[in-house]
């Protein structure tokens, strides 16, 4: 019996070993995964997230499809926007391709297949050369490719998540790459431009955190000062290549965040039992819970454990990772918060949901299941209850496959999947829309001006779902404007004006829209031509810059890199020298000089409260009752402004004006109670003012108008009191002193700022009187 299974032990390690057996067999793990995807192909997600995310990518196969366009300009969504710089779409990644073939919606199981399958291939990759053993790598390589975040993430739309399931192929090209292998700068590059153009919110950002702690570990396994200043050029010179591989997509997405920054606010957390709920539960078949999210199947967990008792300094590291995700996903609920400091970086202060970090926890759980099966794998020819221990622990494998499919099926049952729309031609317009519904629209060729997204998207509100025409003359009366020809990055009118006019187009203005007559500019944020006299045929073309000018950029990094590759090919050893470094940067000046010559309007941040109020204010309006508390923090509360009593809706609109005299740290939030006349309380507390700024990013000096609604669940008649203050929102909660106007300390450091009445006290109309 125990040469038998020495013998099937060697069978499987062959096997492992040959490529398309490998990947045979991913693909058949992933087909029983995604059965219930593929069945269902081609049916819409009736999820609200998914109405809005699929949009995008819907919106994309149409420009294509039926245009013959590249998916440059939206004009469906929120008004009009910039496809290749909104976040979350994914129609600048090749996937894309696969839309435009078969259509959007059965494209996505087809997509989330092949995700699976390189998920568990890059595993594998990762996995053989840290724990050394090809059986070992393979038999983990599902225990994370059948990640239940990724079954919940097809289940609501979210399929750009599904990115998470190749950062094992960038910490094996992060390694390569610090070996000097062309192969592991190009995958790292070929990766990241992937997840971007896929619309990787997370996994780009915390792909870049793993590379980075990757990266550290391959270096400090280096002996030599020689050796690990070679790793260092082959690093520089993969990170230029990256950023010119991305180019395509970055800056787009630099362009718009400058214009319309996306800030997260708020202290989320998790407590450690709940996050273990989420690991280690099989989550339900139905419902929509936060428990068995991330899934890792508990019988796993003792090879992790032999990996930890016999694995020694190999199971180190990984061990380390886990538990470091696992702290983060804690988010602020732990104390320290590990979450609350990445918070405080560029790109990752976007960052709400820490829970997230149990996805790469899972990685580095699976590396140590691998490695706790390599452990006992290389004993297993020693002693013959070896061999057996070696052959349990491939079975408790194999269950964990099981086990993991269980709850990828279970997942994926909570799709709410409803027949597509039916079709109609009709010419494009806008309409007012809704954003949880608007997979209808699009099928109506509307496009939809109420917006879903989690970023601030510059819309003007002059856009309009009932006009007769969407291209019109700013002055009816100066002449005439009819539509000729109209697609999403061109649309051409013809114009007969008796004088100099502005034709008005229903879209939202962008810097990269270009006019064959007269001038384009932003007319209160629509798109709008300025032009002479006479009869004119105004056509109107999204060319961006970023778009152009990153693709370029992308273009010739790949051209430099496939450059760098023949020569190390010939013999050269450019990657382990400066000259790599030289060539990876070429692109990146090129880029610069394209910005440099090639003008474009800037678009400026609207600094806008929620109401459509301008966040700074000249001056104190009449009408705001002076205020003149001061906190322990450069922070003074300088007046308020609070309505007579709620309105019909139940509704109390506040506005609250503060200055900011110095630096404030990033925990500091502003807390409102509204205090019922029974001596309850609703609370409406913020972090971020106007929903724009942090107090400590707010302009020095500046007068801010934080402008919000307190939704009062209980209209009890009476007198409602408001009292306002600070506290560490994203640390010991405590609140910050407050000082009254005359010096002294107020009692519980809360300010009061006025009342309000039910039924309400009757007041003159103050809209003139707004600054």
């Amino acid at each position: 019996m125990t040469a038998l299974a020495s013998r099937l032990l060697r069978a499987a390690h062959h096997a492992a070993s040959l490529t398309s057996v490998r990947l045979a067999l991913f693909g058949l793990v992933a087909l029983v995964a995604c059965w219930r995807p593929l069945e269902q192909a081609g049916g819409m997600n009736d999820f609200r997230d998914a109405h809005l995310l699929h949009s995008y990518e819907d919106a994309g196969t149409r420009t294509v499809t039926r245009y013959g366009q590249l998916p440059l300009w939206n004009p469906w969504s929120c008004g009009g926007q910039y496809a290749l710089g909104s976040p979350q779409t994914r129609v600048s990644a090749p996937t894309m391709g696969l839309s435009a073939l078969v259509g959007a919606r059965r494209a996505e199981p087809l997509v989330l297949w092949a995700f699976l399958v390189l998920g568990m291939e890059g595993f594998f990759r990762y996995a053989r050369r840290r724990v050394g053993s090809t059986l070992g790598a393979l038999l983990a390589a599902p225990l994370f490719g059948l990640t239940s975040f990724t079954a919940l993430a097809w289940s609501i739309g979210w399929l750009n998540f599904a990115g998470f399931l190749l950062m094992p192929w960038l910490l094996w090209g992060a390694r390569r790459a610090a070996e000097g292998a062309v192969s592991g700068v190009a995958v790292v590059a070929a990766v990241f431009a992937l997840l971007l153009g896929f619309g990787g919110t997370y996994p780009v950002p915390m792909g870049a955190l793993f590379v980075a702690l990757e990266t550290g570990r391959a270096l400090y396994g280096l002996r030599g000062a020689r050796r690990r200043v070679e790793a260092l050029w082959a690093l520089a010179a993969t990170a230029l290549v990256t950023l010119g591989a991305c180019a395509y997509r970055l800056w787009p997405l630099v362009e718009t965040m400058r214009s319309s920054p996306r800030v997260m606010a708020g202290t989320p957390g998790n407590s450690f039992p709940a996050l273990m709920e989420m690991l280690l539960q099989l989550p339900a078949r139905s419902g929509f819970s936060d428990r068995g999210n991330f899934f890792f199947a508990p019988v796993a967990l003792a090879l992790v454990l032999v990996a930890l008792v016999l694995g020694r300094r190999r199971a180190l590291f990984p061990a380390i990772v886990a538990g470091l995700c696992v702290w983060m996903a804690a988010g602020y609920d732990a104390s320290p918060s590990l979450f609350e400091g990445l918070r405080a970086l560029p790109i990752f202060e976007t960052f709400r949901y820490p829970e997230r970090f149990l996805v790469p926890a899972g990685l580095f759980l699976a590396e140590l299941a691998a490695l706790g099966l390599a452990v006992l794998l290389a004993r297993s020819g020693r002693k013959p209850r070896e061999a057996w221990a070696a052959a349990l622990a491939c079975g408790l494998a194999l269950a964990g496959w099981g086990v993991e499919w269980r709850a990828f099926d279970n997942l994926t049952r909570w799709t709410q999947l409803v027949p597509a729309p039916t079709e109609h031609e009709q010419p494009f317009a806008q309409a007012r829309g809704n954003r949880w519904e608007q997979g209808h629209f699009l099928a109506l060729n509307r496009g939809s001006i109420a917006c879903g997204e989690a970023w601030p998207v510059p819309m003007s509100d002059k856009l309009r779902g009932d006009l007769p025409q969407e291209e019109y003359l700013e002055d009816p009366t100066a002449g005439t404007a009819r539509r000729v020809e109209w697609t999403p990055n061109r649309v051409t009118v013809d114009v007969d004006a008796t004088r100099p006019a502005t034709l008005l187009v229903n879209q939202n203005w962008h810097p990269g829209w270009k006019t064959s007559v007269g001038e384009v500019f932003s007319k209160d944020g629509l798109l709008g031509v300025r032009f002479a006299q006479g009869q004119h045929r105004v056509v109107l073309r999204f060319v961006p810059r970023s778009g152009v000018g990153g693709a370029l950029v992308s273009a010739l990094s790949w051209a430099g890199l496939a450059f760098v590759a023949w020569r190390t090919k010939r013999g050269a050893r450019l990657l382990t020298g400066p000259r790599a470094t030289g060539i990876a940067a070429l692109p990146l000046v090129a880029g610069v000089l394209v910005a440099q010559a090639w003008h474009e309007p800037v678009a400026t941040p609207r600094f806008n409260n929620p109401d459509g109020s301008p966040l700074l204010a000249p001056e104190l309006p009449p009408n705001a009752v002076p205020v003149g508390a001061r906190f322990d923090v450069p922070v003074e509360l300088v007046a308020a402004r609070l309505p007579p009593g709620p309105d019909a809706e139940g509704l109390a609109h506040l506005v609250l004006y503060w200055r900011v005299t110095g630096p404030v740290p990033r925990s500091v939030g502003i807390f409102v109670h509204v205090m019922a006349p029974d001596g309850g309380r609703v609370s409406a507390d913020h972090a971020v003012v106007g929903g724009t700024w942090f107090l400590g990013d707010a302009p020095r000096g500046a007068l801010l108008r934080d402008a919000f609604s307190v939704a009062l669940p209980r209209p009890m008649l009476g007198e409602w009191k408001v009292l306002v203050g600070l506290w560490h929102e994203g640390g010991d909660q405590t609140r910050v002193t407050a000082l009254g106007a005359n010096g002294e300390e107020i009692p519980d450091s809360r300010v009061p700022v006025g009342s309000f009445s039910i039924p309400p006290r009757g007041w003159v109309d103050e809209s003139s009187g707004q600054p």
